[in-house]
């Protein structure tokens, strides 16, 4: 287990509240194809996916030398519950540069680990119900056609039980909700593709732990986002961000929130984040794409308010503007003003252009540097409260 990060306070006491964060990212399945499972291909960006997730967490407040965190626009911030611990798993496997200036070696993401990892990170969550827990995970996800198994590094690696490196997600969490006392955020960025080897087993994966049905749950707060729906592939670019991560970490910059109950700051809960996340994740794929990636369905208990991560000044909006027809482009601008009618103007010459603005009432359309060709489109004082807006002004 590879422990990335543990807080001065968490090592005093670690019953205090914080969050406890582990990163699993399996790319590199060496016995796949020795194994039979050649449809489950090694993988790019598993790695760089934790990393990227991994990053924002270490580079707030919590993990920094004094000074040097990154505002919560960009980093991780949440002063009720405060990063406390970070584990991450990964393969192909190497050392990990943190960015407070240390190499960490990460551990493999076998089944073994991965098991000793979660125990581990339930064992921290069962000390405090104020705190949270978030896992992670890229790599491969296959289905029956309704329930989502996670596949760990080492699949086909043990001969007298090829499939008991897939473990059973929703029986996994409906475990840990008998264990932990903390709110859990589960975020998965992995296919639900169904997988007609994982039908034919004699013996349907398990869950990552055991746990007896009886007895009340320790926690109601809980959710798993999913990268996509049933049946179907989650995507990502070769030795890039996977487009679900990405889409996660835009939203989390900055891009969602609402009031915070203190009335200090904004609440970014799994509510306004799975809003985000799938309006960013339009916008990671190409507009040509047919295939294209919708969020899945999110499981969970609760009212889905408990803050993951708080802002500290108002989210902002994305708002992409573009003309219809694309033909009047080279001589159109789009343009957004605020309410003392200061414009911001930007050429359309090349393509769609964006605008990041707070939360609120702005005024945006489209002119032409050639007044004669069309009029001005103008959008009065319309309410921009989404985390990223696309608009196609038709023009004639």
């Amino acid at each position: 287990m590879s422990l990335i990060f543990e807080s001065d306070v968490i090592k005093v006491d670690p019953a205090a509240a914080a969050t406890h964060v582990l990163l699993v990212g399996c790319g590199e399945y060496p016995s796949l194809a020795p194994a039979g499972y050649g449809g489950l291909p090694s993988l790019t960006s598993p790695r760089i996916s934790v990393e990227a997730v991994a990053n924002w967490f270490l580079t707030g407040v919590d993990a920094m030398p004094p000074g040097q965190g990154k505002d919560s626009s960009e980093a991780f911030c949440n002063e009720d519950a405060p990063l406390g611990s970070l584990v991450m798993l990964t393969s192909p496997v190497g050392s990990y540069e943190t960015p407070f200036g240390t190499s960490v070696p990460i551990t493999r993401p076998s089944i073994a680990n991965l098991k000793t990892a979660y125990l581990t990170w339930l064992d921290r969550l069962k000390l405090n119900p104020e705190s949270r827990g978030v896992f992670y995970f890229c790599g491969h996800g296959i289905s029956d056609g309704e329930t989502q198994f996670l596949v760990a590094d080492d699949l086909g690696e043990d001969e007298a039980d090829m499939w008991n490196a897939a473990f059973h997600l929703s029986m996994t969490v409906q475990a840990s909700l008998r264990k932990a006392r903390a709110s859990l955020f589960y975020f998965i960025d992995a296919c639900m593709e169904l997988s007609e080897e994982i039908i034919n087993q004699m013996q349907a994966p398990k869950a990552l732990i055991g746990a007896s049905r009886r007895g009340a749950l320790t926690t109601t707060e809980w959710a798993i986002v999913r990268a996509t729906t049933a049946n179907r592939l989650a995507y990502a670019p070769e030795g890039g961000v996977a487009h679900f991560t990405q889409a996660l970490l835009s939203a989390l910059r900055g891009h969602c929130g609402v009031e915070h109950p203190s009335g200090k700051g904004y609440a970014v809960d799994v509510t306004r984040l799975r809003a985000a996340i799938s309006e960013f994740l339009e916008f990671a794929q190409p507009d040509d794409k047919t295939d294209r990636q919708g969020i899945g369905k999110t499981e969970g208990d609760g009212n889905w308010a408990v803050p993951l991560h708080v802002l500290t000044k108002r989210p902002s909006v994305m708002l992409e503007l573009d003309v219809l027809p694309p033909g009047f482009r080279p001589i159109a601008q789009a343009f957004i003003q605020d309410m003392a009618l200061v414009r911001d103007t930007k050429p359309l010459a090349s393509g769609p252009v964006r605008f990041v603005r707070e939360h609120g009432e702005w005024t945006y359309g489209t002119n032409s540097t050639d007044p004669t060709s069309f009029a001005e489109k103008i959008f009065n004082r319309k309410l921009l409260t989404n985390a990223a807006v696309r608009r196609l002004i038709k023009v004639d």
